[in-house]
């Protein structure tokens, strides 16, 4: 009696585990993907590079500017959204962005961008500073 008892508690205790012991599924939200680059963000800083020499352009935006907001849309459209104080005139714009192994392609008047990092919270992007020949501008992004 004493030897089925402790079998049937062993099946039970294998069970419960073979139950228990599911696999995980990764939800990696820093892989590079159309879905987790999605999302709204806020600038939180500009650098250019020129000749070997740092800027941080950040510093030197408009108020007006440092709150505006860029929103990466998962239908691959992208809303850039003159946020908090509005500009004289107004920044909002849109346009399309796709995104090509490491690099955001913009449509418009923006560069594409080489994604540095991306974390799932903070995106570093380089390019072609804006007008600039020569100077390379690294911009940080942080989703909202």
């Amino acid at each position: 009696m004493k030897r089925a008892l402790l079998y049937t508690v062993v099946a039970w205790i294998f069970c419960i585990g073979f139950l228990a012991c599911k696999k995980s599924v990764s939800t990696d939200s820093s892989a590079i993907t159309i879905e987790n680059i999605s999302g709204t963000y806020a600038l939180k800083g500009l650098t250019w590079t020129f000749g070997g020499f740092n800027f941080n352009v950040y510093d030197s935006l408009d108020a007006c500017e440092k709150d505006n907001l860029i929103k990466f849309n998962t239908d691959k459209t992208v809303d850039y959204i003159d946020a908090g104080a509005v500009c004289t005139p107004p920044e909002d714009d849109n346009g399309t962005w796709d995104l090509q192994g490491d690099s955001l392609i913009f449509s418009s008047n923006y560069s594409n961008a080489k994604i540095q990092s991306f974390n799932g919270k903070t995106l570093i992007l380089t390019g072609v500073a804006d007008g600039e020949t020569g100077a390379t501008a690294t911009t940080t992004l942080e989703k909202q």
